[in-house]
């Protein structure tokens, strides 16, 4: 008979393997994308196009024989529509900026969402702000001034492609504030859903319109890049399941760790001093603001 320790060790067991699972799949997901963009020369709407296609195949082999997806509802719904086409944009902002800005500084700006959507709970939901959710907040908005620019004497320019990642983390932090109604009435596999659905709406035309021309290789790049954030998500959502917001927070903020590290040794992405100190602080603002509530929030982001 197992005793509720035992229980509990298997459940930080169950919920960190999935996290890892998660931290490895969107890492490999942001450095696919750069290929894609910098080596292969793959319109970033093509790889939109393919994320969500073979995720909404992934999600209604999945979800659809137990009877959990309802993909009318995502037409049905104003609420899942606004998540979907909110979720598309955002989604669509990281993918043409991983190229210009590089897989780190995107993913780093990416992810000032906590802040912003913790600001937009305390309007929207009510959701009280305090201390420590109020100090992340500052932190991760001076870093982002670091990162991209924004600040005084930085070096770094901020232009179109900062503006265009900073408009994705507004939408995405957007995004978390809809599935935290949405999951009262909906499931995941169908919130995860209308995201897909959305997001081909959006990048097929584009991507079809821009095509050229794709070889094996880069079909199988796409698809690697599309899988893994796929199941980067569901095994994130899975975790979440299993850990505290806490535990499962700190997972999510070596997502943009690992990334970011990967890029510099792969890639030689550039950072300057001020570009590093805005990182930190982007990372530890994010992660005080995504655990300084009392109420469990599961990120589920478009990244």
């Amino acid at each position: 008979m197992s005793t509720p320790s035992s229980e509990l060790q298997h459940h930080s067991r169950r919920g960190t393997l999935w996290m890892v699972i998660s931290l490895v799949c969107f890492t490999g997901n942001a450095l696919l994308l750069k290929v894609l963009a910098s080596v292969r020369h793959v319109d970033p709407w093509m790889s939109l196009t393919f994320r969500a296609g073979l995720g909404l195949l992934v999600t209604v082999v999945l979800f659809a024989p137990a009877g959990s997806l309802k993909m009318r509802r995502a037409f049905q719904s104003w609420m899942l529509a606004s998540r979907g086409i909110i979720g598309a944009f955002a989604t669509a902002a990281y993918y043409t900026t991983v190229g210009p800005l590089g897989a780190g500084k995107a993913t780093l700006i990416g992810n000032t969402w906590t802040a912003f959507s913790a600001i937009m709970a305390a309007f929207v939901l009510h959701e009280r702000l305090g201390l420590v959710k109020i100090g992340g907040i500052v932190l991760a908005l001076v870093g982002l001034g670091f990162l991209t620019g924004i600040a005084p004497g930085t070096i770094t320019q901020f232009g179109v492609h900062e503006m265009t990642a900073l408009a994705g983390a507004v939408m995405a932090a957007a995004v978390v504030v809809v599935i935290r109604q949405l999951t009262r009435t909906e499931t995941s596999a169908t919130i995860f859903a209308s995201q897909c659905v959305y997001g081909l709406l959006l990048g097929a035309p584009i991507a079809l319109w821009n095509f050229t021309s794709l070889n094996g290789m880069d079909v199988a790049v796409l698809c690697g890049a599309a899988l893994c954030a796929t199941f980067g998500q569901l095994a994130m959502t899975e975790g979440f399941r299993f850990l505290s917001v806490g535990a499962g927070g700190a997972f999510q903020v070596l997502v943009p760790v690992f990334i970011t590290l990967s890029s510099i040794s792969l890639f030689a992405e550039p950072f300057t001093a001020p570009q590093v100190l805005g990182s930190a602080l982007v990372l530890w603002g994010g992660f005080q603001t995504m655990v300084g509530g009392r109420r469990k929030q599961i990120a589920s982001t478009s990244r």
